[in-house]
């Protein structure tokens, strides 16, 4: 049994988006109206908080937004990846959150190529203040990883994730940019022209957030599985303790993939507070990544 992407979207729009409550239903062997397999499951519906009883009425209110969400992602030029269409990449399908809970995106926007979510993919991503060593390294990291043919994935967002998009664009490489939003904006607004520059340039922005969508706390977190999910490895440049780079770090470590952190060999940059997640990481299981190393011979391992 297989949603249609109207399907999805209704569903999305009666109990939000990347709810346990759609994976049932997805999945579940049946031909029966989308109403029926929703009360086949006892799935809980609220209205203002209010539990209440799903009609035909609500489904299709649902329906009608789900037709205005694929009318308008169409006139934006943004495409959608269901997870039952063939093109939909198997390390997606094995997508884990930082509790390794399973949790696949059912329904993907994108604008640019997206046939990168099949190219060997790193993350690298850190605090959106970091120090100018910090935008040293993921500058340079994001350069040779691009030289040696890997898609450079982060989320756009201003500090370290900028410095590896750029630095992969002025490497002629390829880059993702994870979006916790709707296609139709950029956050932060300053980056509109980088966002339009990797789409240009042959790279991607992807989101599970329909159109019209603003992004929260919440969704910030949630597409940091997707960064993990993607790639074959993940780099955090520079982080706080309890910066947001923890939720990416957590979902790699469950999904039994590398993690490394960046040792600064200047002692004043460790002892920043921007600096003091990386070693929290390496306590947790990520490698250092150090002068000494040879990075051709370190990444080309997970290349495959």
């Amino acid at each position: 049994m297989s949603l249609s992407v109207k399907e999805i979207i209704t569903l999305n729009t009666l109990f939000g988006v990347g709810s346990k409550h759609i994976y049932p239903i997805a999945f579940q062997p049946c031909n029966a109206p989308l109403l029926e397999r929703i009360r086949q499951n006892n799935i809980p519906f609220k209205i203002d908080g209010k539990r209440t009883s799903i009609t035909a009425q609500h489904i299709l209110e649902a329906e009608q937004t789900a037709d205005r969400i694929i009318t308008d992602s169409i006139q934006s030029k943004i495409g959608l990846l269901s997870f039952f269409d063939d093109n939909y990449p198997d390390k997606l399908r094995r997508t884990i959150d930082e509790k390794g809970n399973a949790t696949p995106p059912l329904l993907l926007y994108y604008k640019g190529d997206l046939s990168l979510l099949h190219m060997p993919c790193a993350t690298i991503v850190g605090t959106r203040q970091p120090s100018v060593a910090g935008v040293k390294a993921s500058s340079y990291l994001s350069q040779q990883l691009a030289r040696q043919g890997f898609c450079i994935v982060s989320g756009l967002a201003l500090g370290c994730d900028t410095a590896a998009h750029k630095s992969a664009l002025n490497e002629n490489g390829k880059t993702i940019a994870i979006l916790a939003h709707g296609l139709d904006i950029i956050t932060p607004y300053s980056n509109k022209a980088l966002a339009h520059e990797i789409v240009t340039k042959g790279g991607l922005l992807l989101s599970e957030y329909p159109i019209h969508t603003s992004f929260s706390k919440y969704s910030f977190i949630s597409r940091d599985r997707l960064q993990a999910s993607l790639s074959n490895l993940c780099i955090v440049v520079q982080t706080g303790i309890n910066g947001g780079c923890m939720h990416v770090s957590n979902a790699t470590l469950l999904s039994h993939k590398p993690l490394y952190t960046v040792y600064f060999k200047d002692e004043a940059t460790r002892n920043l507070d921007i600096t003091a997640g990386n070693d929290y990481l390496v306590k947790k299981g990520a490698t250092y990544l150090t002068g000494n190393d040879n990075l051709d011979e370190l990444f080309l391992r997970f290349k495959n």
